[in-house]
């Protein structure tokens, strides 16, 4: 694997999500995972950083104002209500690398605390201004599924 450098790194840039998908093993598919309109950045930089969050276009407002996640009133909610906003929101931040067409993300922050210290591996595919980023198959569901995320430079 390499660093990447400005001048062969076609993904670096600003990406937002246009839609995801799951292709499960036994061939059906479940487009719009994420909804209809999913909302989402990526942000590759020349000096090998990334950032990526995104979330289901569909999200229930929380019950009360809460001006901060460090404050008192986001702990008094109800825990089906954090539990919602949480299941309905990725973001991860780290460093990558690239092989071929292969980009390998190394996480340092995440919001799902389990993948800081790991690497997410995709494949990805380029079409003028869009990028298709495609996850190796996991356990979603007691099913393998691959996960389909298309990306628009901005």
């Amino acid at each position: 694997m390499s660093t990447p450098s400005i001048q062969n790194n076609p993904l670096i840039g600003i990406w937002k999500l246009i839609s995801a998908t799951a292709i499960h093993a036994d061939g059906t598919v479940t487009p719009d995972v994420y909804g209809t309109h999913p909302v989402g950045h990526l942000h590759y930089t020349s000096d090998g950083h990334m950032m990526v969050m995104f979330s289901k276009s569909e999200r229930s407002p929380l019950s009360q104002e809460v001006q901060s996640p460090l404050s008192r009133e986001l702990q008094s909610l109800p825990v089906e209500e954090l539990a919602q906003a949480f299941t309905t929101f990725n973001a991860y931040a780290g460093t990558y690398t690239l092989s071929g067409n292969t980009v390998t993300h190394q996480i340092e922050i995440a919001s799902i605390p389990n993948r800081v210290g790991t690497a997410l591996v995709r494949t990805f595919t380029l079409s003028e201004n869009r990028i298709t980023l495609v996850t190796p198959p996991v356990l979603s569901n007691g099913v393998e599924t691959v996960f389909e995320l298309v990306w628009e430079r901005i």
